[in-house]
């Protein structure tokens, strides 16, 4: 019981000081929401708004956390912005000696007609063409560390 409660201290604060330093061009109300997003998304290992509303366990009604949520989202979109920070944290820790891994993969969305930039990608295991969004992932380590340092995915057309 110690050990996990040891645990969840240390995920917090990691996942605080990674949002601290993600967030830093924001103002703090969207700092304080990038923070709540990143903690939520991880603690409920899901994205609806819902979910993440439940996983932050606030002492307001789960309705008022979720709208609170859903009315900061839809203000502005300010995921280009977000990408530039998580992208400047992560070439600060890139060295000359790092290992680089690049995977592309996809995610088939067969049934999907209507879905923004959907695109052509290979299933694999149908060994066909369908739509879907390509991913791009970019991951990087030290040779002496422990630390990896990841790029965010980038959905839609590479």
């Amino acid at each position: 019981m110690y050990s996990e409660i040891k645990l969840i201290s240390k995920v917090k604060a990691q996942i605080t000081k990674f949002s601290h330093k993600v967030s830093r061009s924001f103002k703090k109300p969207k700092g304080k929401f990038i923070h709540q997003m990143i903690y939520g998304i991880q603690a409920a290992k899901d994205v609806k708004l819902s979910n993440i509303a439940r996983a932050l366990n606030e002492d307001i009604s789960l309705i008022k956390t979720e709208c609170r949520l859903s009315r900061q989202i839809s203000r502005e979109d300010f995921s280009e912005q977000l990408n530039e920070e998580i992208i400047k944290y992560g070439a600060m820790k890139i060295r000359k000696d790092s290992v680089i891994a690049v995977d592309l993969s996809d995610i088939s969305k067969s049934y999907a007609n209507k879905m923004p930039y959907l695109a052509w990608v290979w299933d694999g295991s149908k060994k066909e063409k369908r739509r879907g969004y390509w991913i791009l992932e970019i991951i990087g380590a030290d040779i002496d560390g422990y630390e990896l340092t990841g790029m965010p995915p980038n959905f839609g057309h590479c």
